[in-house]
């Protein structure tokens, strides 16, 4: 995890004097961040099942499927925080002697899952395996007033924008107008990243795992001119 400590120094200022009747002009960079607890995890689990013949391996797969989400329901994880983001048919060939022989079909089908109270998200993975499961990708924290917080962010990054002007006028010996003449959104970051998960239908089955989450950082930056 990054963290960023803001200081004058750090962004880019450029000045300008345009001549003795026309008004000078300052560009500064400012940066806020907010660092929150997450409150809501997305993960993504899956079902794969084979077969000799491609229509018994989706019959299976579906049948998997169906029970992960009763089980998920059962547990008060919504139908609509359950959403399929990728399913597939592949042939299974054995290489034997140089020669590709097909066996079978493999289905997969991964479920994207919003789970908005953390403190059930090792039971998620214990339900979903009960019923089946047998892939878990990814997990991603998050915050579900993230637009919120990210304008939050944006308000601190054109107070240290301000301040930051402020010290300079200070230093050349002018005045600076508070109200900028233009302001640009800059860019907006959020962490931290999806993490890589994996595990075991004989691991889960022993209880649910211990999963920590870690803060989430959403940090803003603009670009603003002042005159003076």
């Amino acid at each position: 995890m990054s963290y960023y400590t803001p200081h004058y120094f750090q962004s880019p200022v450029s000045m300008t004097r345009m001549t003795s009747t026309e008004r000078g002009r300052m560009t500064v960079e400012g940066n806020g961040k907010k660092t929150v607890s997450p409150d809501q995890a997305i993960i993504q689990i899956g079902i794969v099942t084979e077969s000799k013949d491609a229509e018994s391996a989706q019959s299976q797969n579906a049948l998997i499927s169906n029970k992960v989400i009763s089980n998920l329901n059962k547990i008060n994880i919504s139908s609509d925080d359950i959403n399929t983001i990728s399913y597939t048919i592949q042939p299974v060939y054995d290489f034997t002697e140089g020669a590709s022989i097909l066996t079978g079909y493999r289905v997969q089908h991964i479920l994207e899952i919003t789970v908005n109270n953390l403190e059930k998200l090792g039971s998620v993975f214990k339900a979903a395996v009960a019923a089946g499961a047998n892939i878990a990708e990814n997990i991603r924290f998050d915050v579900s007033n993230r637009e919120i917080l990210y304008q939050e962010a944006l308000q601190q990054a054109m107070k240290n924008a301000t301040e930051k002007a402020i010290k300079l006028g200070e230093q050349i010996g002018v005045t600076i107008n508070k109200i900028p003449v233009k302001v640009t959104e800059i860019s907006g970051t959020f962490s931290p990243r999806p993490l890589s998960i994996a595990f075991s239908t004989e691991s889960i089955s022993q209880g649910a795992p211990p999963i920590q989450s870690n803060k989430i950082e959403i940090e803003a930056k603009v670009s603003a001119v002042f005159q003076y």
